[in-house]
């Protein structure tokens, strides 16, 4: 695969589907912690890759790129994709980030404005928005255990741990293979209602988000900063993500622990659009990988259509203008 030397990091990344045409706008995925670009085969390149030309990086310290000592706050992610999109040539972009992906896509939305041309955040928690949530708060905790045991773990972090990107090394490969899976897992279901088994049909470890990646992963919090780095989420401040202003979509999974980030965004980004996906979790999209990639061209269909631009400015000024600003006063008097 192609790769980008900078001065502090060797980037990894994919391009993939067919040449960029004239007027047309490329798609770039930003997978989550613990993965790396092939999070994205199954979903959008499966059912985009023909008709959408992509860009597929591996953040800093996963997949095939370098694992620098510092550099993995929200901003220097951002700063690493910006330099991706000027190596390619891509000057505007369909942007798309699926969990800590999609915080680092907020970022470069916020730092160049003018090379989005949407933005699509796929079940990210943003802890502006929304308090930590501890697993015994979470109310499909108990299914997900269960589905974790069935895959061989045995120690677990306590009920009253808060659900971040430490579960991911707390948990070890096998119960990071097992949520990447998704959320309530057809075994456990099935043998809940008698119903024969049935098979995942995802090859983790193919894909570098089993054991492998799991000891890259730990790697990266073990002898990195990304530990104290990652908790800072300063630059996604609400007045910030206020102001942004390219078409959004909201996907999260129905049994999503970040839901209620999805809530927040609808309130304060004017002409925010959300899709909640059934009988899924944080992990939809290789889960229910056809419905995501369907509902990504639909929107990205919907932005490129002529006139759709003057038509999203005039129902902000319009209708959500005045939403928006109640729900920045309700915010700073709680």
């Amino acid at each position: 695969m192609p790769e980008l030397v900078r001065p502090d990091v060797t980037l990894n990344y994919q391009l993939v589907g067919p040449p960029l045409e004239d007027g047309q706008t490329p798609v770039v995925l930003i997978h989550g912690l613990g993965a790396n670009l092939a999070f994205w085969y199954l979903g959008a390149v499966r059912h985009l890759g023909r008709e959408m030309p992509m860009l597929l990086p591996d953040l800093r310290g996963h997949g095939g790129s370098s694992t620098p000592e510092t550099g993995y706050g929200l901003e220097a992610l951002a700063r690493d994709v910006l330099a991706l999109m000027d190596e390619t040539g891509l000057s505007r972009v369909h942007l798309v980030g699926h969990s800590h992906g999609a915080r680092v896509a907020l970022v470069v939305a916020m730092m160049a404005p003018d090379r989005v041309a949407s933005l699509t955040v796929a079940d990210t928690q943003v802890g502006t928005l929304q308090p930590p949530m501890r697993l015994c708060d979470w109310a499909h905790w108990p299914v997900w255990r269960k589905q974790l045991e069935e895959q061989g773990v045995e120690t677990f972090p306590p009920d009253d741990a808060e659900i971040d990107f430490r579960l991911l090394s707390d948990l070890g490969a096998l119960g990071q293979a097992a949520l990447a899976t998704g959320g309530v897992s057809a075994r456990v279901e099935g043998r809940a209602a008698g119903r024969p088994r049935k098979r995942a049909g995802i090859n983790l470890r193919s894909r570098q988000m089993g054991a492998r990646g799991a000891e890259k992963w730990r790697g990266l919090l073990e002898r990195t900063s990304a530990r104290q780095e990652m908790d800072d989420e300063a630059p996604l401040a609400p007045e910030k993500l206020a102001a942004l202003e390219m078409p959004l979509l909201l996907v999260y999974g129905a049994q999503s622990h970040c839901l209620p980030t999805s809530e927040a965004l609808m309130e304060l980004v004017p002409g925010a659009r959300r899709i909640v996906v059934p009988g899924a979790g944080h992990f939809f999209p290789i889960v229910k990988p056809r419905l995501f990639a369907l509902a990504l061209r639909a929107f990205i269909a919907g932005v490129d259509r002529p006139g759709a631009a003057a038509e999203r400015r005039t129902r902000a000024r319009t209708h959500q203008r005045p939403i928006l600003r109640a729900a920045l006063r309700r915010r700073r008097s709680q």
